[in-house]
């Protein structure tokens, strides 16, 4: 029992040290970016107009549109841009949610450097992709003054240089949604950021973000248990417009008049206002222990099947795990810093694999399973108590991932007694 404790303590302190591990300052990126608020902070939007020039601007008419979630995972989200109408000329968008996909993109996008652009094409083609992908398509015109509708022309007209057109995409805090906003609120003279932050939406980034994930629990399993206590902390409703659908809300009930339908879906569901991960992650840890319980009978055929899914499983666990190590400790994914998950599901189930893979056949690794399964467990029910104590230290929504690995791990002690006394083992082949 005492090896037991010393080795328990040693899986705590390394899990949690590998969560302080996390970098704070990040890897270089490259020179030139844009950076939206510094940017906008630089330019001068106290635009002055002639006489000639004021009737061309009272009827320009710009607008913040909010396109539908869809498929594949990154656009699962919903986008948004800026819409231009001004006199003589086809109305154009302004789009901050392109990226180029080339030899160093998938490089990039490991280390956390993601490079978006911002382009400028014609409305009525960016609504033809989006109708032809039957997503809803709404807008909602901006109440601007011709001076403040003269200085955003020309601050996007500036963004959109080659020199100006690229910037470091953060989901959170710098996207194709936040970038809009910041220009509407640039625009206002601040007006929109004042109103939005003194309402406080009691939702965190995660909360706002999970709901988009309800077309794939895998998805949502994975992107969740990614991201660590910075996505966890309640947001006002400036922040919460990192979403296309939020930002568009929030933009009607400070302008005070509705949104336009260009076009509604005919067959996309819409977002969910929760998303059940609790239940469905502790679901689903129930099957898989239930794959587990499979190695304590004695049919061969079943327990072979049982240790190869239960290998399978294992090896996904910690390859993911391995992923997030690699992200908290080299990366700029800041969302992933500081992750206790890496406790709960660790690179140590990788053992699990090896001595499940090593069962199939004559060699039997029960005993080491329970007893590496027994420290796995005892490290998730001490994190659990330590977090109920220091929970103003240990704040993350993270309940899913203990309630999916607790039945896991649970399963592999069961077996491990099972087969280590006959007699019990025998209900067990009479089912």
């Amino acid at each position: 029992m005492q090896k037991r404790l010393s080795v328990l303590f040693m899986l705590l302190i390394f899990s949690l040290s590998l969560s302080a591990a996390s970098m704070t300052g990040g890897i270089p990126v490259r020179e030139g970016l844009f950076y939206s608020e510094e940017e906008l902070d630089s330019f001068d939007f106290s635009q002055k107009i002639t006489e000639g020039e004021r009737a061309y601007y009272e009827n320009t008419h710009i607008y913040i549109t909010s396109i539908a979630p869809s498929d594949p995972v990154y656009i699962y989200f919903g986008h948004a841009g800026i819409e231009v109408e001004t006199p003589g000329r086809e109305s154009v968008m302004f789009d901050y949610g392109t990226f180029r996909f080339d030899k160093s993109f998938y490089f990039n996008f490991a280390l956390g450097r993601l490079y978006y652009n911002v382009i400028e094409s014609y409305t009525s083609y960016r609504y033809r992709q989006f109708i032809d992908e039957d997503r809803t398509i709404k807008r909602i015109e901006l109440d601007l003054t011709p001076e403040e509708k003269k200085a955003m022309i020309a601050f996007l007209s500036y963004n959109i240089l080659p020199e100006n057109d690229t910037y470091l995409y953060n989901y959170y805090k710098d996207n194709c949604a936040t970038r809009p906003r910041d220009i509407y609120n640039k625009a206002t003279d601040d007006r929109f950021r004042n109103w939005a932050e003194n309402i406080d939406t009691g939702k965190s980034f995660r909360a706002w973000s999970t709901p988009y994930m309800h077309k794939s629990f895998f998805f949502a399993f994975i992107l969740n248990y990614l991201q660590g206590p910075n996505v966890d902390y309640p947001v006002n409703l400036y922040d919460a417009c990192f979403l296309p659908d939020v930002l568009l809300d929030a933009v009607e009930a400070f302008e005070g008049h509705d949104a336009e339908v260009i076009y509604q879906s005919e067959t996309r569901p819409e977002t969910p206002e929760e998303y059940g991960i609790y239940l469905k992650s502790a679901a689903t840890g129930l099957v898989l222990s239930m794959v587990i319980l499979l190695t304590a009978l004695k049919i061969k055929g079943l327990r072979i099947a049982g240790d190869i899914l239960s290998a399978l499983m294992y090896i996904f666990l910690g390859i993911l795990s391995i992923v997030l190590l690699f992200m908290m400790t080299m990366t700029n994914h800041d969302v992933t810093y500081g992750n206790a998950n890496i406790l709960i599901i660790s690179p140590f189930v990788l053992i699990q694999a090896f001595l499940h893979l090593s069962s199939i056949g004559k060699k039997e690794k029960r005993r080491a399973l329970g007893y590496t399964s027994s420290i796995m467990l005892y490290a998730v029910v001490l994190y659990l108590v330590i977090k109920g104590c220091f929970m103003d230290y240990l704040y993350q929504d993270n309940i899913a991932y203990i309630l999916f690995m607790i039945p896991i791990y649970s399963a592999e002690i069961i077996v491990y007694q099972l087969r280590k006394n006959p007699r019990t083992a025998k209900p067990l082949h009479r089912i």
